[in-house]
């Protein structure tokens, strides 16, 4: 599995309507106030939405090709950007900024540490791809399908959708069990194409497939065991990375899901608060890696 992902035609130029939303999002949000952070929602959603998508693609634009040193040298470039318009477009995204969101992710890794550094296992991205799987559940199960793109930001797709299957507190049992059949479809059709592809290893490789592996029993997908077995007996994981075969159909026969962090959607403590304060536990410690 090789990167080899050609990017988009992105802007040159940053046309927008607003020119606070390049203004206010654009800084490190210890400096941005509350009064700037609120005018912007006083902005009309659809123009607001057309201003954020270009404000993240022509900030990609400038960064496509570069690697972490070149990033980091680089004063053109605003790691704030990205992470600031992926908190403000979840109450302003429309449907056509799921690809933009998912742009962001079929970068270099590169790209996607500098500007969404993980934080024991949580980057800014996490609470609008919730979003996305709410309303196109599909556009993750293609991401995951994907030629070119790196074995990091399929990591985090995987990581995402055993998550929604894992918060269950607070929500009905009709739509828990809507989810879980969702992911269930998802994560079956993943398997098998993994399965399908793994000789050649054009979506998918050891990482890939042990972190979905890893998601589906998070997720306590365990009407997809018989297709688990088959990828272990393929040698197609990384035993340091999900665990034993034995240990995970255990876990999801008598646990069910794991308890895996909430991933917080509210724009307030996202922009403002630390990032220990809205990821504040480290996740489940039952099998596999653990984030450092």
């Amino acid at each position: 599995m090789r990167y080899t992902y050609k990017g988009k035609d992105y802007p040159k130029d940053l046309n927008i309507k607003h020119q606070e939303v390049f203004t206010t999002l654009s800084k490190d949000p210890l400096d941005i106030t509350r009064r700037e952070f609120d005018h912007l929602f006083d902005i009309p959603t659809e123009e607001f939405c057309a201003d954020e998508e270009q404000l993240i693609l022509w900030e990609l634009g400038k960064q496509w090709g570069k690697s972490a040193e070149q990033l980091e040298s680089d004063t053109t470039v605003n790691h704030f950007i990205i992470r600031n318009t992926l908190i403000t477009l979840l109450t302003s995204y429309s449907f056509s900024s799921f690809d933009v969101v998912l742009e962001v992710l079929r970068q270099s890794e590169d790209i996607i540490r500098f500007n969404l550094p993980d934080y024991n296992g949580f980057t800014y991205i996490l609470p609008i791809l919730s979003i996305v799987f709410e309303y196109e559940p599909k556009q993750l199960e293609q991401f995951l399908l994907e030629e070119g793109l790196t074995d990091y930001s399929k990591r985090i797709v995987a990581d995402l959708l055993a998550r929604m299957g894992c918060d269950t507190e607070t929500k009905t049992e009709a739509y828990n069990k809507k989810v879980h059949d969702e992911l269930s479809g998802i994560f079956s059709r993943v398997l098998d194409a993994y399965i399908s592809d793994y000789p050649t290893g054009n979506i998918c490789d050891k990482y890939v497939v042990s972190h979905v592996v890893k998601a589906i029993v998070n997720a306590g997908l365990k009407e997809l065991s018989e297709q688990l077995k088959t990828v272990y007996s393929k040698d197609m994981v990384d035993k340091k990375i999900c665990g034993e075969l034995d240990t995970n159909l255990s876990v999801m026969k008598d646990l069910g899901c794991a308890d895996l962090n909430y991933i917080e959607t509210g724009i307030y403590p996202l922009m403002f608060l630390p990032t220990y304060l809205i990821w504040d536990n480290a996740d489940n410690p039952d099998f596999g890696e653990q984030y450092m």
